[in-house]
């Protein structure tokens, strides 16, 4: 396994975003990958499971402006790469009417041989998700910044729910696309580890009974990445306004912030059991920021919306020092206006329809770029 923890700067910034390659004459999507990211010629474009789904990820970014600055060029120049094949992107956590038996495979060995011995289970894949990369110091300390940060997965769930549409129903609920990754294997909430020579363990024993090839075939909520020397949150959908990406993404770095220095001052973190942290995944998938979450310290309920106000509270601190404190504050913001899947279903309300929700994301993801 190759380790990099500590190559880059503390707290550097990755970010992924995976986009939705859409008709500009139905909304629907159009498997064209290949057709986009010739136009692109740009390295950081990559292919996903089915050929209607774009990933990009930016270079290791220094602190979250600039990560996020990358991202914002990445959507410009992508807008452009689709149009000039006829096509438009678009980013949320599932698409509103779209069929995933409508879809093509990408042809490469790691996506046939998913299909092949996942069949159903894989085939469903038609969602969109956002992930965020901190750099970490060392191994052990990724591990410990991991199992404390798994507590707060819900909140970060409940603050980027952006996929209440499924199949062209409304599924109720604010996260679709968590529900439909969940049967995946190697999915869900991770385990916690005693040390990073205990994940190594595990991933060898994996390896060595051909449960998967390498740890890239472990797709939990979180996870450490080794190769990167990150910690990596998954949990998150993806994103219709570049804004919320940049809340989400300052919101993870100064979390992992004040944690890994709990833990450099402390030598632990406080871990909570994996099932009531699941409750609450449950209830940010169901109900979004309208949800009543657990306050795990002290066992009683409390609003989605006041959970987070202490999360960006705690991380503020670290934000300023990583100066990203004006992108914290954009948290709020989205407390005010609600998640994506509250502006999605307002859409349909207004249009009466789930064309104006197709209509809608594809603006919004490139507006103001």
């Amino acid at each position: 396994m190759e380790v990099n923890f500590g190559r880059s700067a503390p707290f550097s910034i990755g970010v992924e975003e995976e986009f939705q390659l859409l008709s500009p004459e139905s909304y629907e999507l159009v498997s064209r990958f290949d057709e986009v990211a010739e136009a692109a010629g740009d390295e950081r474009v990559k292919p996903e499971l089915l050929q209607s789904v774009l990933e990009v990820a930016t270079s290791v970014g220094r602190n979250v402006p600039e990560a996020i600055e990358e991202a914002r060029g990445l959507r410009a120049s992508l807008r452009d790469a689709a149009a000039e094949r006829g096509t438009l992107i678009a980013s949320a956590g599932t698409h509103p009417f779209s069929r995933y038996e409508h879809q093509d495979v990408t042809d490469a060995p790691r996506y046939v041989g998913l299909i092949e011995k996942m069949q159903w289970v894989a085939e469903r894949e038609l969602i969109f998700g956002l992930h965020v990369h901190v750099g970490m110091g060392s191994g052990d300390e990724t591990i410990w910044v991991a199992n404390a940060l798994r507590t707060r997965l819900p909140e970060l769930l409940a603050l980027s729910a952006n996929s209440p549409f499924w199949h062209g129903r409304d599924t109720g609920l604010a996260s679709t696309r968590i529900k439909v990754f969940d049967p995946f294997p190697r999915s869900g909430l991770p385990p916690t580890f005693a040390s990073f020579a205990d994940f190594e363990a595990l991933v060898e024993r994996g390896i060595k009974t051909n449960s998967f090839s390498d740890y890239t075939y472990i797709w939990w909520d979180l996870r450490p990445h080794p190769r990167l020397g990150t910690v990596e949150v998954r949990i998150c959908d993806a994103q219709t306004r570049i804004d919320t990406v940049a809340a989400l993404v300052a919101l993870v770095q100064s979390l992992a912030a004040t944690l890994a220095e709990r833990y450099d001052r402390d030598g632990t973190l406080p871990v909570q059991p994996i099932t009531l942290v699941a409750e609450n995944k449950w209830r940010a998938a169901r109900y979004g920021l309208d949800a009543d979450l657990i306050w795990l310290e002290r066992d009683e309920e409390r609003p989605a919306r006041e959970a987070l106000r202490h999360l960006v509270e705690l991380a503020e601190p670290a934000a300023r020092r990583l100066g990203c404190a004006s992108e914290l504050a954009l948290v709020e913001e989205v407390l005010r206006r609600g998640t994506g899947a509250d502006e999605q279903r307002r859409v349909a309300a207004d249009g009466d329809s789930l064309l104006a929700v197709a209509q809608f994301l594809a603006a919004t993801t490139v507006e103001g770029l």
